[in-house]
């Protein structure tokens, strides 16, 4: 046999795997399609095109025609909203993560600030702490708690505070990834808030709903105790005032025992000249 002859055999052969191939490709997408349509018919309800990711997408990606294709999907399976034109999503910026064939919809390109919901009149300020410091590191936001600094063998309450943000919920693990918190506190208490966690351990201790805020703090007990200590200073000083002071009447009376004393000498000496 030729070669040339050789050579028309293995294209012709090569076309008619090519075209074989693909029809066996296409058979299986039109059969598995064809479930999809059947299984979709088993809901009920009405069949809407809808927008869908082509792949998976990363937040932040902005979307053009490659990832976005049409499918049919059941209405009343379908999220709120769901984008039902692709010129309607093209040119988007995702603001999440969207996984291969999700239906698009307003939830993938919300705006998320991020920002802190600190409350009026409060500052915010964030310190390390673990969860054997913060209540088994159950605490949350929105919760109330009392913050101490111990060390020393001595635990002060610095201030009452509110919870707005912990790593935890940042992180959307279990409290045991407990490592810090963002606490709202007044103004006036930041400076000694920052002191402290410099100073020693923060502890976070969550306070029942009869527990009174304006409970003293260590440094008020402290200055109580200073207080009680000049109060028992000055009494001192006047039992001693009160001792050392002479009645003037007695003081006069001396003096004049000690004139007559002189006066009675002067005459035996003189009687004795």
């Amino acid at each position: 046999m030729r070669r040339g002859v050789r050579f028309a055999l293995s294209a012709v052969s090569g076309v008619l795997v090519l075209v074989l191939v693909s029809w066996y490709g296409s058979s299986i997408r039109a059969e598995a399609e064809r479930e999809r349509q059947d299984l979709l018919a088993s809901y009920g309800g009405d069949v809407v095109s809808v927008c869908v990711a082509s792949h998976d997408i990363a937040a932040g990606e902005m979307l053009d025609e490659g990832d976005v294709r049409m499918e049919d999907w059941v209405a009343g399976l379908l999220p709120a909203d769901a984008a039902t034109s692709i010129e309607d999503v093209v040119g988007k910026r995702v603001s999440s993560s969207v996984p291969e064939r999700a239906v698009l919809c307003p939830v993938y390109f919300q705006e998320r600030t991020g920002g802190l919901e600190v409350p009026e009149g409060a500052v915010a300020v964030s310190v390390a702490v673990d969860p054997a410091h913060a209540v088994g590191g159950s605490v949350a936001s929105g919760d109330a708690v009392d913050v101490y600094l111990s060390g020393a063998g001595l635990a002060d309450r610095i201030c009452r505070a509110t919870v707005i943000d912990t790593s935890a919920e940042q992180a959307g693990g279990a409290s045991g990834d407990l490592s810090w918190v963002t606490l709202a506190v007044e103004p006036d208490r930041v400076s000694e808030l920052l002191a402290a966690v410099a100073q020693g351990t923060v502890s976070l201790v969550a306070p029942g709903s009869g527990v009174d805020e304006s409970l003293g703090t260590g440094s008020n007990d402290s200055s109580e105790s200073l207080g009680t200590g000049s109060n028992d200073s000055s009494a001192a000083e006047d039992v001693k005032d009160s001792e050392g002071a002479a009645d003037p009447e007695d003081a006069g009376e001396a003096s004049d025992a000690e004139a007559d004393a002189q006066d009675t000498s002067s005459e035996l000496g003189g009687d004795a000249r």
